[in-house]
C-alpha cells in the first residue's frame, strides 16, 4: 500500500499529461480559430465567420497584422505581449490592448455587428468591448457566467471551444503571449482579411446599422402617435399628456418635492423609481415606483425628467414621452448588480415613456 501511495502522485502527473497532449492533438472541426497562448496554457476560441465577418475581420486582421492600425505598422501582430488589463469575477475576462510603447488602439471605430442567434447566457463567450455602440475597435472579452443582460448592445462574435479551465485561471495583468489564427477547411482557408476588404465590410454592416435605427426610429414614432395622438411637444424635444392636473401650487427652482415614476419603453421593457431615484425592475403588483426626493434644478435623473418636472406642479401626474437624445442617449443604463437578481438595463438609444407623479 505504501508503495502505491508514493506513486499516486506521478501516475496522476502522467494522467494529467496525457489528457493534455490528447487534448492538444484533437482535430478542430471546420472553421476559423483563434489560439490565445498564455503561460498558463492555451485558450481556443472558435470565431463566428458566418454571422458575423466584420467582426472576425477585425480581430484575426489585427492578430496577424493584415489591416492597417494605429499601434504597429503592417506585418506586427497585434496583440503579441498584451496582458488581460481587466479582469471581474464572474463577469469577464478583458484583453486586447496592444503592448506597452505602442498607441491606445487600433484606431479604427466598428459598428456593432448583433446577431440574435449569438448571446452572452454562458461562461466563454467571446466578444468586443465598446464605450457605446459603434465605438469598438480591439479590445476583446471572454465571459465568467451568464451575461445575458449585455445581449443587443454587445457584439459576441465567438465561443471559447478548448482552455475553459485556462479562462478561469486569468487574472489581472495576466500576458498574453501571442494569439495565432487556425484555419480548418476550405471557407476558412480563403478568409484573409485586407485593409481593404475589412472597410469593405465595415461599410456594408454601417449601412445595416443605418437602416436599422432608421426603422426603429420610425417604429418608435409610430407606437407614440397610435398611443398618444394629443401628446403636447415641447420646444425641448420631449412630449407630454397631463394626467392629472393635480392642486397644489407650482414648484420652482430650489423646491424638495418627493416624485415617484413608472414607465416603459416601446419595446416593452417596463421600469420603476428605486428608493434612490434611479430606474430598476417595477415592484410586482406596485402601480408606481419608490417615492425619492428631488431638488428642483440641482438633482438630475434624464435631461426631459429634470425639464418636466420642473414645469409640474404638486399633485400633478404626467405621462412624459422622452425621445433618445433627451433620455439616456447612446450610454444606456446599467443599475448596480444584486446577487440572484437579473441585473436592470436599459439598452443605448432607447426612448422611455415616463408617468411622473408628485404625490
Amino acid at each position: 500500500m505504501t508503495r502505491v501511495r508514493r506513486n499516486i502522485p506521478w501516475l496522476v502527473l502522467a494522467l494529467a499529461t496525457v489528457a493534455a497532449r490528447v487534448d492538444a492533438q484533437t482535430p478542430l472541426p471546420d472553421g476559423l480559430y483563434g489560439k490565445i497562448h498564455t503561460p498558463k496554457g492555451t485558450i481556443v476560441i472558435q470565431l463566428e465567420l458566418e454571422r458575423t465577418p466584420m467582426t472576425v475581420a477585425n480581430f484575426v486582421g489585427l492578430a496577424e497584422g493584415t489591416i492597417q492600425n494605429d499601434a504597429f505598422p503592417l506585418g506586427t501582430p497585434f496583440f503579441d505581449g498584451s496582458t488581460f488589463h481587466r479582469v471581474v469575477a464572474g463577469h469577464v475576462i478583458q484583453g486586447g490592448v496592444p503592448a506597452p510603447d505602442s498607441a491606445d488602439g487600433s484606431g479604427t471605430q466598428i459598428p456593432n455587428e448583433i446577431d440574435p442567434a449569438l448571446g452572452h447566457g454562458r461562461a466563454g463567450m467571446v466578444g468586443m468591448a465598446n464605450a457605446g455602440p459603434h465605438t469598438a475597435t480591439n479590445q476583446f472579452y471572454i465571459t465568467l457566467g451568464d451575461r445575458s443582460y449585455l445581449d443587443g448592445d454587445y457584439t459576441v462574435f465567438g465561443e471559447v471551444v478548448q482552455g475553459m479551465d485556462v479562462v478561469m485561471t486569468i487574472v489581472q495583468d495576466d500576458q498574453i503571449d501571442s494569439v495565432r489564427i487556425v484555419r480548418v477547411g476550405e471557407r476558412a482557408e480563403a478568409f484573409h482579411p485586407t485593409t481593404a476588404s475589412f472597410r469593405q465590410l465595415v461599410a456594408t454592416v454601417e449601412d445595416l446599422v443605418r437602416a436599422n435605427e432608421a426603422r426603429k426610429h420610425a417604429a418608435d414614432m409610430k407606437y407614440v402617435r397610435q398611443n398618444w395622438p394629443t401628446a403636447v411637444t415641447t420646444d425641448s424635444g420631449w412630449s407630454y399628456v397631463i394626467l392629472d392636473d393635480g392642486s397644489g401650487t407650482p414648484i420652482a427652482a430650489g423646491d424638495s418635492v418627493t416624485v415617484r415614476y413608472a414607465g416603459h419603453t416601446p419595446s416593452g421593457l417596463s421600469f420603476a423609481s428605486s428608493d434612490g431615484g434611479t430606474p430598476n425592475w417595477p415592484e410586482p403588483g406596485a402601480e408606481g415606483g419608490h417615492a425619492f426626493v428631488f431638488v428642483v434644478g440641482t438633482s438630475a435623473a434624464t435631461p426631459a425628467f429634470d425639464d418636466a418636472l420642473a414645469h409640474m406642479r404638486r399633485g400633478e401626474r404626467r405621462l412624459v414621452i422622452v425621445p433618445v437624445a433627451l433620455a439616456y442617449g447612446t450610454r444606456g443604463y446599467y443599475a448596480p448588480s444584486q446577487p440572484n437578481v437579473q441585473r436592470f438595463v436599459i439598452s443605448p438609444n432607447t426612448m422611455l415613456i415616463y408617468v411622473i407623479e408628485i404625490p
